[in-house]
């Protein structure tokens, strides 16, 4: 694991020729991807996810037909997709949240509350790369993250919302505005393919805005061309399974259709999960260089500014956190107030650990001193 947690050869070799892909580098990058699932961080992330993918998909569905009901779009495509991938139960029972036809004013508090709760999947994917990008050394902050979540859902709404307005009347609005009948043509026969493209702009622009340390937009292309695919393939495999595998409902019984749709949820998380590491993977063996310890601190500090090393020591966990009291969450806060002993028990492991800081220093102190005083003597110039 050494080499996922503190691997420095791409700071080595940051200003030499990108290498090109061939199927060594390839092999490397897969079997890097592999290694870090031995941090178990990763090992039910993907079951994080899909609970959150679960509980927020019914109100991100009655947010998109609120929003289309704007336009009196019609949701037989969303409804004809869920036919052909989904069992007839499960299809059933999300056609039903397509009632919704026009957005009223007694509806706003609905969809407020809709909102917070669809952007539990963008709050949970927030954690995911953030924690992937600073090496698994982030400090996570909970009301922070919980509130940036809700304008990416709101945003990735609106971009599901577009697309699905171009797919209606694509060809209504070229041949109107543009007055062209070949561009007219050419959108109808183009929608399928904007459609699937919407995936990676929504995959992209997550991968891009959730982390609070903002990366190069370069930095993330290779992991949500990755996570493209492989949803469509996990997609076309799981409608591959929901047509033959008609049993499936002997073992689970009335809570089958749940199960089902879960295991699809699990599946695209575990793709989402493979697309942010494999970024990680990409940026190593690739000699990229956009992913670096060195480069996250840059990134961190320039987004910030003037207080980038500030949120620099306040983000990213160090060896020696606990000695800067102003650190502690919450948590330790009320249980050094009310926990009887706490306090002097944290206090005891402070004093142990700047003690251990001191020796560490003045260790480092001595070998810098010999070091220069070894320099020193082999120096012809050196008067001495």
């Amino acid at each position: 694991m050494r080499d996922f947690w503190d691997y420095t050869e791409t700071d080595q070799h940051e200003n030499e020729k990108k290498l090109p892909l061939t199927w060594d580098r390839f092999r490397k990058i897969c079997f890097h991807l592999w290694r870090q699932f031995d941090d178990q961080y990763y090992a039910g992330f993907a079951a994080q996810i899909a609970y959150f993918f679960f509980m927020s998909s019914v109100p991100m569905l009655i947010v998109l037909t609120q929003v289309l009901g704007i336009f009196d779009v019609s949701m037989d495509f969303i409804k004809e997709w869920l036919e052909t991938h989904l069992s007839t139960e499960m299809g059933g029972v999300l056609l039903r949240l397509f009632s919704a036809s026009s957005t009223a004013l007694t509806n706003v508090v609905m969809i407020v509350l809709a909102l917070w709760a669809s952007s539990s999947l963008a709050f949970s994917l927030s954690r995911l790369t953030t924690y992937t990008i600073s090496y698994g050394r982030y400090r996570f902050n909970f009301f922070t993250e919980r509130v940036k979540a809700i304008p990416i859902a709101m945003g990735s709404i609106l971009v599901v919302a577009a697309t699905l307005v171009i797919y209606v009347y694509g060809e209504l609005i070229a041949r109107r505005v543009l007055q062209n009948t070949y561009m007219g043509n050419l959108i109808n026969n183009l929608r399928t393919p904007v459609l699937g493209i919407l995936f990676f702009v929504v995959i992209l622009a997550n991968y891009y805005l959730l982390p609070r340390i903002r990366v190069p937009l370069r930095a993330v292309l290779p992991g949500a061309v990755v996570a493209t695919i492989g949803i469509m393939i996990v997609t076309w495999f799981y409608s591959l399974y929901i047509s033959r595998a008609t049993n499936y409902n002997l073992l689970y019984g009335a809570f089958s259709n749940i199960v089902a749709m879960m295991l699809w949820f699990y599946l695209i998380s575990w793709v989402l999960c493979i697309g942010m590491m494999f970024n990680k993977s990409w940026d190593i063996h690739m000699r990229r260089g956009r992913l670096t310890p060195a480069k996250i601190k840059e990134y961190l500090i320039k987004q910030h500014g003037s207080k980038g090393e500030e949120m620099w020591n306040k983000l990213i966990i160090g060896e020696y956190d606990m000695t800067d009291r102003s650190l502690d969450s919450l948590a330790v806060k009320a249980s050094r107030k009310f926990d009887p002993g706490y306090d002097e028990k944290r206090e005891r492991e402070i004093a142990e650990l700047e003690e251990e800081r001191n020796v560490k220093e003045r260790i480092e102190r001595e070998l810098e001193a010999r070091a220069e005083a070894a320099e020193d003597e082999g120096d012809p110039n050196n008067p001495e």
